[in-house]
C-alpha cells in the first residue's frame, strides 16, 4: 500500500473539482434555452388612450394627483406583459377593443359626451357582470392593478403614507439627558 502525502491529496482534489466544474459547463451548453412564454403583442394607441381614460375613471385627478398622472397606466401595461398569461392579455385586450361599441349600447352617446357619473356608472356594471364574465374580470384585473400601482407610488408613499425611502438616520446632535 502507498501512502500519499496531504499535498498530493489536495492537488488531486483540486484537479477532480476544476474538471467537473469545466464539464458541467460545457455540457450545459450543448442544451438550447426554451422560451418560456411568447412575446406580448404592443398596445395600439387606441387601447392606450382607452386604458388611460379608464384609469382617470377609476382614481380622478383632484387636489391630490390622479393615477394617470402618476404614471399608472404604464404599470398596469408592463404587469399585464410581464406577469400575465397570453390568454388573459388576449381577453383583456379584446374588451379594451369592444369597449366603446359596449358604452355606446349602454348609454346611448359616446364616451366624450358622457358625464363622470355616467362613466363611474358603466364601469360599476362592468365591474357586477352585467357585461359578461370577460368583462367582469378585464375591469377586476384593471381595479386591482390601478390601486397596487397608485398605492405603490413614490409620491403618494412619500407624501401621504409618510414613507421613508433610506430609515435609520443617524442624528449626531442629539442632546442626552442626564440622569
Amino acid at each position: 500500500m502507498t501512502t500519499i502525502s496531504r499535498r498530493e491529496w489536495v492537488k488531486g482534489m483540486a484537479l477532480a473539482t476544476l474538471g467537473t466544474v469545466a464539464f458541467y459547463d460545457l455540457s450545459a451548453q450543448k442544451i438550447p434555452v426554451k422560451q418560456t412564454s411568447e412575446k406580448s403583442k404592443p398596445w395600439t394607441t387606441k387601447q392606450d388612450q382607452q386604458l388611460n381614460e379608464w384609469v382617470g375613471v377609476i382614481i380622478p385627478e383632484s387636489t391630490i394627483p390622479g393615477a394617470v398622472s402618476l404614471g399608472v397606466p404604464v404599470f398596469i401595461k408592463t404587469m399585464l406583459d410581464d406577469c400575465y398569461e397570453i390568454s388573459a392579455q388576449a381577453t383583456f385586450r379584446k374588451v379594451v377593443d369592444g369597449f366603446t361599441d359596449s358604452f355606446e349600447s349602454y348609454a346611448k352617446k359616446t364616451w366624450t359626451q358622457a358625464s363622470q357619473a355616467e362613466k363611474e356608472q358603466f364601469l360599476f356594471s362592468m365591474a357586477q357582470g352585467n357585461l359578461g364574465a370577460d368583462a367582469q374580470k378585464a375591469m377586476s384585473t384593471l381595479k386591482g392593478l390601478t390601486i397596487q400601482g397608485y398605492t405603490s407610488s413614490e409620491e403618494i408613499m412619500v407624501k401621504y403614507y409618510h414613507y421613508v425611502m433610506a430609515p435609520g438616520f443617524f442624528n449626531g446632535c442629539a442632546p442626552v439627558k442626564k440622569s
